[in-house]
């Protein structure tokens, strides 16, 4: 449904889009006398994540909100933590400027006689969506309107913080909230490199006023599940820190808190060695005991082997239970990017109380393409739940299709019920009806939202509070119709239930270890969401790992000489390769469509350099490559980027 528009003492009818486009102009004047002349309207801005000056979207965003949400400006102007209240500036201001700055363009290009470049919209979506510019100026106006609403929201949380939901949580019993912090974003280095961080006195008092003020506001906010793990770099040690702060400032107790670790394991990993690893991680926590411990990275049917069968280094599985039995660990669980078959053993296993998975509403990340029957790992999620575990959906915000920077035609696709991210939400804890049949119910439980900053945590904790009312469901329900429709408009309703069938990824492509899944899964993002930068971040690992193929080895030895194979895994499309013994049990009118979809991704995605194309390219290879560079169309562009400044341990 469209918002219905709410009480204003603004009374124009386009009187938030008036209230925008005021402020952006007049910092676009300000910016222009300063530049020298204003190049194109609502690209003036310095947006991107490594910005070195915020300052002029803060004044558009102060002067929007002066007239449509002036109650958040006093409550940001005096709040106890300031680079959190400018932080939360830049992104209203990012938002205000791409809604404008994509009527703007559409319009602009109307003019002109074109219509969107490949086949973006329908001619009815393209009605809906631009129309007129009148018709236009209302929509914005409405998308616009839901950012007000979003703002009084964040105004009341802020002033009177109101804490989410919570669910059983499976077997382990707990009552589980449906937004968990994730924290490996926020500590200040991956420790990969460089000099470790392993002691206090290293610290950056920024960064860990940071971590204490982000785990301040989740807790003040009933988001008290907090997940880390060794890979994380310092992350453990800064929390240990930060804990204890919180502990003495009475903001809570330790039974307050449900805290997670995450392990890892190799070939190498003794019985003795992976305890003696674990008591060292909740130690470094400054803990007696974790809630939750879960195998790190369980990602090949040799994580299960190293779990179960381990030879004379013992069962590693056994290291974990015995630390249960000690009670330093209350429950056991795994941590996954496998293919869908991997997962499937280890649940059947019956050996983990809960399990943290990639599943989102445009696909499962590494697992995206497989499965004997249902797509991805909707079928682990129902046996997840007949085995009555808890499931943790890994990623939403980030692997579920960079949300935090989405592409001009999610948000159209979305708007004005829901920005993205609120909407990928909404679709898991939804999830349980959505996809409950007689194949078995599906819900799930939490969803991790990776902070590096308080102000990540605003639109995931307001769609949690949201989630639980009728307008909520309406607003979904709306959404989800609206691709449903573009589905199978845009990609046909045969392809949209079969296009996985058949498909092999790495595991079952043993010359070349191929990830065709997923290439076909970037293919479907692209043309559905607009996910071009995601898919060129997804489809970068594979090229990575396609470099570092060796042929003269083995499959085996391939995948586990390079360390991040197996959770990022999978080689890139060659075009020489003859892909027919890989397509053997592909639907035969799918084939084709299969081949169109890697070359696609491999030509939109393929970065143009001699390097990658593996080319000693000349003076007129260059021309043509220069001639061959895509021109990437409006709707597949970021529309904005939420992350006012580099993260800590990205630095």
């Amino acid at each position: 449904m469209v918002m219905q528009r709410a009480k204003s003492l603004l009374l124009s009818e386009s009187a938030f889009f008036s209230a925008a486009t005021e402020s952006v102009i007049d910092q676009e004047r300000h910016q222009s006398s300063r530049r020298g002349g204003l190049s194109r309207r609502y690209s003036s801005f310095d947006l991107g994540a490594a910005s070195g000056d915020n300052q002029p979207i803060i004044e558009v965003a102060k002067k929007f909100l002066s007239t449509t949400c002036p109650e958040l400006i006093t409550i940001l102007d005096n709040h106890s933590d300031q680079i959190s209240a400018r932080d939360r500036l830049v992104k209203i201001g990012r938002n205000v400027n791409a809604n404008l700055r994509y009527g703007q363009e559409a319009i602009a290009r109307k003019k002109r006689g074109k219509a969107a470049m490949m086949d973006i919209w329908s001619p009815d979506e393209e009605e809906e969506i631009i129309g007129s510019e009148v018709e236009r100026k209302l929509k914005t106006d409405d998308n616009l309107q839901r950012l007000v609403k979003e703002c009084q929201d964040l105004a009341k949380l802020l002033a009177d913080p109101v804490k989410v939901p919570t669910v059983r949580y499976g077997r382990t019993g707990l009552q589980m909230p449906i937004v968990t912090l994730g924290c490996m974003r926020f500590q200040q280095s991956w420790n990969r490199g460089g000099e470790p961080i392993t002691s206090p006195d290293q610290l950056l008092k920024e960064c860990q006023d940071n971590l204490v003020n982000i785990l301040r506001y989740a807790i003040q906010c009933g988001v008290t599940h907090v997940e880390t793990a060794k890979a994380y770099g310092c992350s453990e040690m800064q929390i240990g820190l930060a804990l204890k702060v919180l502990f003495d400032e009475g903001v809570c107790k330790r039974e307050d808190l449900i805290i997670q670790t995450k392990g890892g394991i190799s070939s190498s990993t003794s019985k003795s060695d992976y305890k003696r690893q674990i008591l060292e991680q909740i130690e470094l926590l400054g803990l007696d005991y974790v809630d939750l411990f879960s195998v790190h990275g369980a990602n090949t049917a040799d994580h299960y082997e190293w779990l179960f069968n381990h030879g004379e280094k013992g069962n590693l599985i056994e290291a974990v239970r015995e630390l249960k039995k000690e009670g330093k660990i209350r429950w056991i669980g795994f941590s996954t990017h496998a293919p869908s078959h991997v997962i499937k053993k280890l649940i059947e296993s019956d050996a983990f109380d809960y399990l943290n998975l990639h599943y989102h509403f445009a696909g499962a990340y590494t697992a995206s393409g497989d499965g004997d029957g249902n797509e991805g790992n909707l079928d682990n999620i129902r046996l997840a739940h007949e085995h009555d575990m808890g499931v943790f959906i890994i990623s939403p915000y980030d692997k579920g299709g960079r949300l935090y920077t989405p592409s001009h035609l999610s948000r159209e696709l979305m708007l004005p019920e829901m920005e993205p991210m609120e909407y990928a939400s909404m679709w898991l804890w939804y999830h349980g009806h959505l996809h409950s049949t007689s194949e078995g119910n599906a819900p799930i439980h939490t969803i991790v939202c990776g902070a590096a900053r308080p102000s990540d945590l605003d639109q995931p904790v307001m769609a949690a509070l949201r989630s639980t009312t009728s307008e909520a469901a309406e607003d979904f329900k709306v959404v989800w119709r609206r691709i449903q429709e573009r589905k199978d408009r845009l990609l046909g309703k045969g392809w949209t239930s079969t296009w996985h069938v058949g498909l092999p990824n790495y595991t079952q492509s043993k010359k070349r270890g191929f990830q065709i899944g997923n290439m076909v899964w970037l293919y479907n993002s692209i043309h559905m969401y607009g996910m071009l930068d995601f898919a060129k971040d997804r489809y970068g690992t594979l090229l990575g790992n396609s470099a570092k193929w060796d042929e003269e080895k083995t499959w085996k030895e391939n995948v586990f000489a390079n360390p991040g194979f197996n959770w990022m895994p999978g080689c890139g499309y060659d075009p020489s390769y003859d892909y027919s013994l890989e397509l053997k049990d592909v639907p035969e009118e799918n084939k084709a469509r299969v081949l169109q979809a890697m070359k696609f991704v491999h030509e939109w995605c393929c970065p143009k350099n001699s390097k990658t194309m593996g080319l000693e390219a000349g003076a007129d290879e260059k021309k043509d490559e220069e001639a061959e560079r895509k021109v990437i169309p409006l709707e597949w562009q970021s529309a904005y980027d939420m992350r006012p400044w580099t993260a800590f341990p990205e630095r």
